[in-house]
């Protein structure tokens, strides 16, 4: 497989576009490769779901930017900027990447320990339909839930706190519907260029990140990340 080079965000929004597009068919030529490795374990198996996560969220982004909806543009940017932390994160140790993939089941347990609480979910037998929720709640299953990892603590850990406090602050009042007036223009263009913008950096630092690991089993430097955004 050919090494990834990547050139400098286009300032033309017909190339920034265009980059998009590429890097999407580029990242799931990767995803097919990636996923054929038959020595892929824990930390290669999360890596790879970062990227055929992120790649399809800058699907989404292209056709939000193409149909010119700025919020809905900026929230998926930031998602993609999250699978770049968590890509980042599951990369660096077999610790973190077992987190990462345990994180869903423990999250669900969180959610459904809420509910039964609240009282708003029950736990029945199955066979005989008696109330068990009482005895769900009292055992290890629900009791010994590990602290979920914080997206900034991801970012922190993987070295990109920068990132995480120039950009993915300041987009998150829009993706939390927090943003009341902060547009001065109702058609500004700038703001639809910049989301993209974040979309294609996004991708190009997991589909790197990805092929760094896969491939040669080393840990993308934080500055090549840093370049790739442009912050």
């Amino acid at each position: 497989m050919p090494e990834v080079n990547f050139k400098p965000l286009p300032t033309d929004y017909q190339e920034l576009i265009s980059a998009l597009k590429k890097h999407i068919e580029l990242s799931e030529k990767y995803i097919t490769d990636f996923e054929s490795y038959h020595f892929n374990r824990t930390r290669e198996k999360a890596v790879i779901y970062c990227l055929r996560h992120v790649v399809d969220l800058a699907k989404g982004g292209l056709a939000t930017s193409l149909a010119e909806l700025p919020d809905s543009l900026t929230t998926l940017s930031r998602a993609s900027l999250e699978t770049l932390f968590w890509a980042r994160y599951v990369t660096i140790s077999n610790e973190n990447a077992q987190e990462f993939t345990d994180s869903t089941l423990n999250e669900m347990k969180r959610t459904s320990r809420k509910n039964l609480i609240a009282g708003y979910a029950k736990v029945y037998d199955i066979k005989t339909n008696n109330d068990k929720t009482k005895e769900i709640l009292n055992s290890p299953l629900m009791k010994d839930i590990p602290k979920r990892v914080s997206i900034e603590t991801a970012a922190q850990l993987g070295g990109l706190e920068r990132v995480y406090t120039n950009l993915y602050g300041f987009i998150s009042m829009v993706a939390h519907g927090r943003a009341f007036e902060l547009r001065t223009k109702p058609d500004n263009k700038d703001e639809i260029f910049a989301s993209t913008s974040a979309t294609l950096g996004a991708l190009q630092c997991v589909e790197i990140i990805s092929a760094d690991w896969i491939i040669h089993r080393i840990q993308t430097p934080k500055e090549t990340l840093i370049q790739i955004l442009g912050v």
